[in-house]
Parts: structure tokens; sequence; C-alpha cells
């Protein structure tokens, strides 16, 4: 397990808590889920999820101090233990939260420090699996967003408006996160990672403005975001070129324009409606745009779902889809057919390979069928199957060495426990 607690953005709580004792009014909670996925493939889905069975998929455990400094200040810290975001095998010690609030009247309300970004409906409480009914979030969705904490600043007004609640937030800040790519073959040197997993840290400066309205059966968001991404240590690729060099025409992303900063354009939209019978409809899109030789990651992703409360039982349904854009798309196919070259040597075939998996494209969709049950008002139990098609490709698949991720059928079984306390 590697720890990763970021030191400064403790800063602005412990400068708080460093106020005398007796006026800190300090509680505690804690939260967790203990989930198992098995599927009927035998290579990994989502990292994880093969015909083997997993626990990482979905397990996870943290903790949340809260201390109220006075009625205008306070200051929360939550830790996290989950799978590692840089490695597919540690597990991870982290921050999700360290920040100090201030609320300087009732409608005004601003945070500094590590922060949880307000993307879509359930971003900010997604490691809290008994907030939410869903066995896990559709990832057509919920992975589209480069990062989803930052250390900065947010601002936000409320609005009372007849029935309606009006919440429009600002925030600002940086995190270092990583880009996973599962790359089936090794360059033509005999270098590089494949077959495996290849991690690549950025540095993100994320900053947006998102409007969410709400009444007491109702909520609506809708978000712009901007992403500046810098690769640490050497800039990034900027394309994956066709070239002639020597005897042989082939893609080789060693040859492309490298850049600086990458400039990532995000917009969110969300709707959760209650509906009569106690019947909800949710719905979420997200779309970005990355202009790199992973160009594969502009996509958008959407779902709709139907749930129902029976009881304590609330079965759902939903449909999710996410698509990377044509020119994306067919600039895998090129590299994958160039891959199939019977005039290229070997390693060169592998090299198409590694480039095409470079290209991060995305074109499947999922259905899923589950339930909850509370068994607490704290605590609740979940199952659910979701079957997973793949169209051109999914880098969501960690496709077999010699094989490809295209025209995959996935059944994925679920269960799990999630609490809080």
């Amino acid at each position: 397990m590697s720890p990763k607690f970021p030191n400064i953005g403790l800063l602005p709580v412990l400068a708080a808590l460093a106020l005398p004792a007796q006026a800190v009014d300090l509680t505690w909670s804690g939260f967790g889920t203990f989930g198992f996925a098995v599927s009927d493939q035998p290579y990994n889905y989502q990292r994880f999820i093969d015909n083997r069975g997993t626990f990482k998929r979905d397990t996870i455990l943290g903790g949340q101090f809260d201390a109220r400094l006075s009625p205008q200040w306070s200051a929360t810290i939550q830790a996290k233990v989950a799978p590692s975001d840089h490695s597919d095998s540690d597990w991870q010690a982290s921050l999700a939260w360290a920040f100090v609030s201030w609320r300087p009247s009732d409608d005004w309300l601003i945070r500094a420090g590590k922060i949880r970004l307000p993307l879509m409906l359930n971003t900010e409480n997604n490691d809290v699996g008994a907030t939410f009914d869903f066995a896990r979030l559709p990832q057509e969705v919920y992975s589209i967003s480069p990062t989803t904490d930052v250390l900065g600043v947010s601002i936000s007004k409320t609005w009372m408006l007849d029935s309606y609640e009006w919440i429009l937030e600002g925030y600002s800040g940086q995190e270092k996160t990583y880009q996973r790519y599962y790359v089936r073959a090794v360059q033509p040197d005999g270098t590089g990672p494949g077959p495996g997993s290849l991690f690549t840290p950025f540095r993100m400066n994320s900053s947006g403005l998102v409007l969410t309205v709400r009444d007491i059966g109702n909520t609506f968001r809708i978000g712009v975001h901007e992403v500046v991404a810098s690769r640490i240590g050497e800039q990034s690729h900027a394309d994956i070129p066709f070239v002639h060099q020597g005897p042989y025409d082939y893609y080789d992303v060693r040859n492309g324009r490298r850049v600086g900063r990458l400039f990532i354009p995000v917009q969110t939209f969300g709707a959760s409606i209650s509906l009569p019978a106690d019947f909800r409809m949710t719905a979420e899109y997200a779309r970005v745009r990355v202009n790199s030789a992973s160009e594969g990651l502009s996509r958008w992703g959407a779902y709709l779902a139907i749930d129902k409360r029976i009881g304590d039982w609330k079965p759902y349904i939903y449909f999710a889809k996410m698509r990377s854009t044509g020119k994306a798309l067919d600039l895998y196919r090129a590299i994958e057919a160039s891959s199939h070259n019977p005039s290229l040597p070997g390693a060169l075939r592998n090299f198409q390979t590694f480039n095409a998996d470079l290209v991060s494209a995305y074109d499947q969709w999922t259905a899923a069928l589950g339930t909850s049950y509370r068994l607490s008002p704290l605590s609740l139990l979940k199952a659910e199957y979701a079957h997973t098609s793949t169209g051109v490709v999914s880098s969501f698949v960690d496709a077999p060495t010699g094989s490809d991720s295209a025209k995959r059928h996935i059944n994925v079984f679920s269960l799990s426990y999630n609490f809080t306390f």
C-alpha cells in the first residue's frame, strides 16, 4: 500500500484546527463498500473484473473528521483506502477532502484546500456507496473527466426562487493525476511497458462554473469546465503521424509533434426527476475534447436510468453509451490495420499495435438491471447484472495480446455491502 497524503493540502485545515480546543466542535464518521464483481470473460474489464472475480473494483474504506470552529468557519478532512490510481496491484491511502469552509452569510460559501469538483450529480459522493443505489456509477459518464479532485478554491452563491434552490459555484485548482493505458505490445527496440498497464503522470489545472437547481424531489445541473494538462517530466505527444522511413510506411508516435500543455474543455449536464408512483428518472451527459495523440479521449458519454422505490427495495435499470469522435475512431482503425500489414517486419507490426493503444479510444454501450435493499438507515445491499458490448474499440477492455477489444460482449455480476457510520 502506498500512502498519498498531500501535505500542502492539509495546511488550511491544520491552521484552522490550531484554534483553542474549546472553540472546536469535532465530529467524525466513516463509510465503506465491500464489493465483489465477476464477469464471463478471461480478460480484465475496468482494470480488475474478469471471470475469476475480484473485490478490488468496488471496495473502499474511508473516514471523515469535521470541525465546527464557529458559526461561519469549519474544517473537513476525509481519507480513504482504495485501489491505487497508478498501479493495478497496489492499494493506496489518500486524502479525498482536506479543506476549510467559510460561510460569511447564509447564501455564500467559500472553501479552500483539497476539494471534490461539482461535476456529475454523484461526483462529490461517489466514494460513499451508501448514498446512491447503483452497484457502481455508469463508467461511460463518470470516467470522462481527467480529474475529480483539486487543491484550490471554490466559491458558491445560493438563491431561493419560488420553491427552487439555485446554486452557482465557481472553482479553480490543481492536482496530480494519472492516465492509464493498456498496451498489448512492446516498442520495436524491445523497450516499453507492454504487454501491460502504463500510467502516465499529469499535472492538471482545472477551473469551472456549475449551476445546480433543485427542489424537494428534482435536481438539475449544468457545468462548463476547462482543464489544462501538463505531462510531468516531459512534453505530451500531440499526434501520431504516418511516416515513411526506409522501405516502410507506418504510424510512429515518436515522430509526432510535442506540446507543453493540453487544453481540455469539458461540458456536463445532469437531471434527476421525481415521477408519479415513486418512480425516478435520472439522465446525465458529459463531453470532453483532448487534442493529443490520445485523441480517443475526446468523447461523449450519456446514460438514462429509471428506478422505483418499493418499501426498502429500489430496483433500477439503465442504458449507458460512450463514444469517441469519428476522427479518433478512424485513426484507431487505420493504425490497427497497419499492425496487420504483412509487408512490415514483426517488430514494426507490434509497434503499430502499441500506437493504436495510445489512441485510447472508446466505443461501447452498457445495459444494467439491479436493485438496492436498505438494511438500515445507514447501510445498503446492492446486486446488479450488466451487459457491455463494444464496437470498434474500448479502452476499458484489457484486450489479450494478439487480439483487440472490438465486438466484445461482457456480462458482469456485482454484489456489494455499503455502509456509513
